[in-house]
């Protein structure tokens, strides 16, 4: 019995050593694992998919749900999961686990790593309600759970006979825009409403406490074409069609998978099979369109089969079924289950069924099954690029003798160009000239695929250049075969469905990986492809620095310090006020530090740095760090924001003076923008404007000044009052009467938690701090002195002249500078022996300034005694 007893613990002591090797840690930011985490070459973590929620140690309430496990020809096995939270679904939460023999090796999607903010969602909605509510969003005059072809359709297709369209509502977590963000996800049901008059098809997504409509997911994918064809595009070639009886053919292909199967799409004949006396097809007038249809998916059949072994969209042998000649024209949409082929708007024979558009549309359909790009800004125009690719890809497989890379050729129209997308208004570069930044078009999906498009086009046929950020590259050709198993493999392995661009760059060198090895010729091309494109770094390795600093930070200098780079023979640096739109250049630097002087005191700067990796090969600019130099004034207490991944302070306005300042990652000084406040009134207002990288949100904002001009923001004289809103908010500004005159410190402080408004030295975990001068009039002096101080009229200066007014506590000679905001000297005068007190100087030269802003200082003895903002508008 005690042997017995000692095996038992020994295997418990073995077992438990076991499970504690299971453990993986996920890296996350902001509550959500990145997009990709791979296994140390040398950790070994065998992977159960059964207890997949603790080996990544999810909380107790989440779970990961099993979807679909896939194995491929390498030997890997790939387990496809959602999260859910306390038995509720999490939309946007495809995990993707990679593993081989066993062991875990990556993973790629998102799943949440904190749940806190979510844990007290409330349901007020009922379910019927949520149906309603979308279905009164869409408004369509007829919706396809009303049309009997298209109920009969549904029943078919999955062999249900109590199938149908009208729509459920699903409870499920979701956040509006972008990528899973756990501070912005709410219950909401999830419903699915399919209109065929309009036609349209998404799902809704409906606040399940409020009722409104807070998203929508498209499902009606468009080839998005124009122009015009005159012919049937691809000759005579072979089809498959299906003999119902003597003399009877039916335009279906049973051969293969669930079967190719091409039906009338008009109103008063959908469904209706295409029928001939003959196994030569022969259509007239528009019903030519299903012919091309027909051999265009399949086409599209064969090539996935051949390429990559995968049985129709679904992988599974899912029936691929086509509706020609739909109701509206020049266009082609994947709805979900099928595709649809629209008639030419002139009436011209044809239909908008080339074979490329037939492969883009049912590559939308493996897309849905694979990684599910969301339909929308950089996912989307990664779905509409994959489609592009594998359309033309298809195309140049099945008609060898027709390589062109203009989509659409086959029609005699281009619809976009995958060799050069600027000819057609698309990027070839990612956010470079015509990136589209609206939210038209699900925010640019059929725009910003030029990238993608131009990324294959290279990896396929090589070429060399400069891209818009100054890049120059060369790619090597890897050719047609080698370039689309690689996309394949990342659409169907790796990418989930809030992959951005920089994550099919991943996704790709891990397909080419797995492939053909991390040191081949492949994967050192899929490098510079991306690279090509404005995306990460080429084969050699040529990354920009990283570890920007800045320390040693005085009144006109600081040492800028970053990491020394791998691969270099020197760099460059770039320099700037914050709010200058010019950078300064430092050329040729061979150490990892930069002594740079003369700048202003008090003043917000950021620099950069460029790697040169060889005499001819540079990276591109790092992230630009942000230094505030040392203030001329008292030194206030530090009080900054953490992180502005979600909001920042956008705009402030200083009585009749605005100053847009943007996202400063945190802090911004601007204390050359003035305000007047007047003291002993509370007629002063600051109005202030929060920013958003996406969702918008309440912010709460707490203002402090020091009035008594000592370094430390008086309780007693300060203004500190928390505006909620996710607009403009006034704040009003009560001056004492005691308030000193002259400049002194503002302080603007913006936080999604109130609880964070701590006072003026507050650190915010999310949300910014600026600093601004206030400028007291009408108040006491300071120890019975006039104070320095310089003011110009006019300002803004609209002609020639200008007068600068210019009170002095001490009498002397005194240099008036006019510069940029980058501090580069414009003009310059001397005043010889200027008195106590208000003196008038006519400035020299301000005529021959362009319009913009500039900075008036005044100096003795070499030293800054006044400032101010000088705004010249001809």
């Amino acid at each position: 019995m005690k042997k017995q007893l000692l095996f038992f613990v020994c295997c418990l002591i073995v077992t438990s050593g076991f499970a504690q090797s299971f453990k993986f840690k996920l890296r996350s930011h902001l509550g959500v694992s990145d997009q990709y985490n791979a296994v140390g070459p040398n950790e070994k973590i065998q992977f159960n998919p059964a207890a997949a929620k603790n080996i990544f140690g999810l909380d107790a309430g989440s779970d990961l749900v099993l979807v679909k496990t896939e194995s491929d020809k390498l030997g890997f096995i790939h387990y496809r999961f959602y999260q859910s939270y306390k038995n509720v679904p999490v939309e946007k939460s495809m995990f993707v686990v990679h593993t081989k023999n066993g062991l875990l090796k990556s993973t790629s999607g998102n799943v949440i790593t904190e749940f806190s903010s979510i844990t007290k969602k409330t349901v007020s909605v009922s379910a019927d309600k949520a149906v309603a509510l979308a279905i009164a969003k869409v408004a369509a005059e007829k919706y396809a759970w009303q049309d009997a072809g298209m109920q009969q359709r549904i029943k078919a297709q999955t062999k249900n006979p109590h199938a149908s369209y009208y729509p459920k509502a699903t409870l499920v977590y979701y956040n509006p825009q972008g990528p899973l963000m756990p501070r912005e996800i709410g219950l909401c049901y999830k419903v699915d409403v399919y209109a065929v008059k309009p036609r349209s098809r998404a799902v809704y997504f409906i606040d399940a406490k409020t009722g409104k409509v807070v998203g929508k997911n498209d499902k009606l994918y468009h080839s998005d074409v124009t122009g015009t064809a005159h012919t049937a595009y691809s000759g005579d070639r072979t089809i498959h069609s299906d003999k119902t009886g003597t003399n009877s053919y039916r335009l279906q292909d049973l051969t293969k998978g669930g079967g190719i199967k091409t039906f009338h799409g008009e109103n008063s004949q959908f469904g209706n099979d295409y029928i001939s006396t003959t196994p030569d097809w022969t259509l007239s007038g528009t019903n030519i369109a299903a012919l091309d249809a027909h051999y265009g998916v399949s086409e599209t059949y064969n090539y996935y089969m051949n390429s990559f072994g995968r049985d129709s969209y679904d992988g599974a042998g899912a029936a691929l079924v086509s509706y020609v000649n739909v109701s509206g024209c020049d266009n082609a949409f994947w709805d979900g289950s099928s595709m649809n082929f629209l008639t030419r708007c002139d009436g011209t024979p044809g239909g908008v069924t080339a074979i490329d558009v037939a492969g883009h549309e049912l590559t939308h359909g493996v897309t849905q099954e694979t990684c599910g790009l969301i339909y929308a800004y950089e996912s989307g125009a990664m779905n509409e690029s994959l489609s592009d690719i594998m359309g033309k890809s298809v195309q140049f497989v099945a008609k060898p003798d027709d390589i062109n890379w203009e989509l659409s050729n086959d029609m005699n129209w281009i619809i976009r160009n995958l060799s050069d997308p600027n000819a057609e208004g698309q990027p070839d570069t990612y956010k470079g000239k015509f990136w589209f930044t609206g939210s038209g078009d699900n925010g640019g999906v059929h725009y910003n695929s030029g990238v993608g498009n131009f990324m294959f086009y290279l990896l396929v046929t090589g070429g060399t250049g400069t891209n818009d950020i100054g890049n120059n590259y060369s790619v090597a050709a890897i050719g047609l075969y080698k370039a689309d198993q690689i996309i394949y493999r990342s659409q169907s392995v790796y990418l989930t469905e809030n992959s951005q661009y920089a994550d099919w760059r991943t996704a790709c060198i891990s397909a080419a990986t797995d492939l053909y090895g991390g040191t081949s010729k492949e994967t050192n091309a899929v490098k510079n492809a991306f690279y090509a494109v404005g995306i990460g770094a080429d084969s050699t390795g040529c990354d920009a620095p990283g570890g920007l600093t800045a320390t040693n930070i005085t009144k006109t200098a600081a040492t800028l310090k970053w990491a020394d780079a791998s691969i270099t023979v020197g760099y460059n640096l770039q320099y700037k006020v914050i709010t200058s739109g010019k950078w300064k250049t430092v050329s040729d630097l061979t150490a990892t530090s930069y002594d740079l002087t003369g700048l202003t005191p008090g003043f917000s700067y950021q620099f950069r740095v460029q790697n040169k990796c060889t005499s001819t090969t540079n990276s591109a600019y790092s992230e630009p760090f942000t230094f505030t130099t040392v203030s001329d004034g008292p030194a206030y207490c530090a009080s900054s924001g953490g992180s502005t991944s979600f909001e920042y302070i956008d705009r402030v306005g200083l009585r009749v003076r605005s100053y847009q300042s943007g996202n400063n990652n945190g802090y911004g000084s601007f204390i050359s923008g003035a305000g007047l406040f007047t003291a002993g009134t509370s007629k002063d207002t600051l109005l202030l404007t929060p920013g958003f990288p996406g969702s918008t949100w309440t912010e709460n904002w707490a203002v402090y000044v020091d009035f008594n001009q000592d370094g430390v923001f008086d309780s007693t004289k300060e203004f500190a009052g928390a505006a909620s809103g996710d607009g403009m908010v006034k704040i009003p500004i009560s001056t004492p009467a005691d308030a000193k005159n002259g400049p002194t410190r503002l302080r603007v402080q913006m936080s999604f938690s109130a609880s964070d408004l701590t006072g003026p030295c507050a650190l915010i975990n999310e949300g910014e701090v600026e600093d601004y001068t206030a400028y007291i009039q009408n108040g006491s002096s300071v120890a019975g002195k006039e104070l320095n101080a310089i003011t110009v009229s006019p300002n803004p200066i609209k002609g020639g002249t200008a007068t600068a007014s210019l009170n002095l506590s001490k009498q002397g000679n005194v240099n008036i500078k006019i510069t940029d905001l980058s501090g580069s000297v414009l003009l310059s005068q001397r005043i010889s022996n200027a008195l106590v007190g208000k003196n008038s100087v006519p400035l020299n030269g301000v005529g021959k300034l362009n319009s913009g802003v500039y900075m008036i200082i005044a100096e003795q003895n070499g030293v800054a005694i006044a400032r101010a903002q000088l705004l010249i508008n001809k």
